[in-house]
């Protein structure tokens, strides 16, 4: 137990927020807290992923308040969910102002042992890590996403003047940093490059294992459920408008919000094949996925570094998958049989993979969805993380 030491955790997103994010921040929390730290919880005003401050915090500057026991200070900025380069851009750069006027003084009071700063969004990293350095505090830098390198991957940013200028600031926080969690051996190995003797851990988005595991599946045609944030990465939008689901067989199902989210609406409305139901809270996905045959999670777009977590969300409920990327990702689910694969952007791959797990017979089935518990049980257990964590951090707090 750590019963007189003090973590703050500096993220963009937190609860009432829902998504991977969020949801990872608050579970990293709770297991702080119930070892015995004082948890506080830096985060901008709620406005993931819809781009619009919640009604409960609009007009304020500064939020503070108690989720289950944690200590939450939120802080203001400009909320978009906009394509447009601009907004995007003045959103930055309002949270950029707000971590400047305030994380020196919430640093002060909060007085913390260790300050684990996110990264992306890159701006909270580099700022953060450089208020806190000043400030003289330990800095662990949880590394979810290579930024820049996935910011130029999707074309956000050319080859040139400041993407070497956001590779510098880059080198700068890691530099600040005391030791890392990253969330892929591939973002490991990108700051073993930059830092070869730094202390990280692999600290993936783990789930315990639902209790719909091992519940049979309904009867009839196998059906796809896609679950989580409505992206420019993830092209759901593309996807549906390339596959048609209903020749294949089967019906996908859509939960979640964001950016495509009216393309998807649209699609959805005159398809016999494609059903949105929204945006649902977490602790109902467990139930929800349990209606369904086949996780689908895409990447439209190679991005050097990314797992995602919907990978640990489908192992964790006994779920087998398709999954459209590559790298470590693919490397994982065709490792350890937890479904099918295809390159990003390959729809033909994807309708035959597609058509291969729905032709599946019983036992084949079956033995993938074992392949899933398995891991959930073994290799990708959570308890045994959270264990392995914490005594990672214990170096940086003695």
């Amino acid at each position: 137990m750590y019963k007189g030491k003090t973590i703050t955790i500096l993220c963009a997103s937190f609860p009432p927020e829902t998504g991977a994010g969020p949801g990872r921040i608050y579970l990293l929390a709770q297991l702080l807290q119930q070892h015995g730290f004082t948890v506080h919880v830096i985060a901008a005003m709620p406005n993931y992923p819809q781009g619009k401050i919640f009604p409960a915090y609009r007009g304020k500057r500064i939020v503070q308040e108690q989720i289950d026991g944690i200590n939450v200070c939120r802080i203001w900025l400009y909320p978009t969910n906009s394509s447009s380069k601009i907004k995007r851009a003045f959103s930055i750069g309002s949270f950029a102002l707000s971590l400047k006027l305030h994380l020196p003084a919430l640093l002060r009071s909060q007085q913390p042992d260790l300050l684990i700063v996110s990264s992306p969004p890159f701006i909270l990293g580099t700022v953060g890590c450089s208020v806190a350095a000043r400030n003289g505090v330990r800095i662990l830098l949880n590394v979810s996403d290579i930024w820049p390198a996935s910011a130029q991957e999707l074309g956000f940013i050319r080859e040139g003047g400041l993407l070497n200028y956001l590779r510098k600031l880059e080198k700068n926080m890691y530099a600040k940093a005391c030791g890392f969690s990253a969330q892929s051996e591939e973002i490991a190995r990108h700051i073993q490059q930059i830092r070869p003797s730094a202390d990280i851990f692999i600290y993936r988005n783990l789930q315990r294992t639902s209790a719909y595991a091992d519940e049979t599946r309904p009867a009839g045609k196998r059906k796809i459920v896609y679950a989580g944030l409505l992206g420019i990465a993830q092209g759901l939008g593309t996807i549906i408008r390339q596959i048609d689901f209903g020749g294949a067989g089967t019906e996908l199902h859509i939960y979640g919000d964001g950016v495509e989210q009216g393309i998807i609406r649209q699609e959805a409305a005159h398809r016999t094949d494609i059903f949105y139901h929204g945006s649902i809270p977490a602790h109902e996905v467990p139930e929800v996925l349990s209606r369904y045959h086949i996780m689908l999670v895409p990447l439209i777009t190679g991005i050097e570094g990314a797992v995602p977590s919907k990978i640990f969300n489908a192992v964790a409920n006994g779920l087998p998958l398709i999954y459209m990327g590559q790298g470590e990702s693919a490397n994982i689910v065709r490792a350890h049989k937890l479904g099918y694969t295809c390159d990003p952007g390959d729809f033909d791959g994807l309708y035959a993979r597609l058509k291969e797990m729905l032709a599946l017979n019983d036992a084949e089935y079956s033995q993938l969805r074992q392949n899933c518990r398995d891991a959930a049980k073994g290799i990708f257990n959570k308890e045994i993380q959270d264990r392995h964590f914490l005594e990672f951090l214990h170096r940086f707090l003695s």
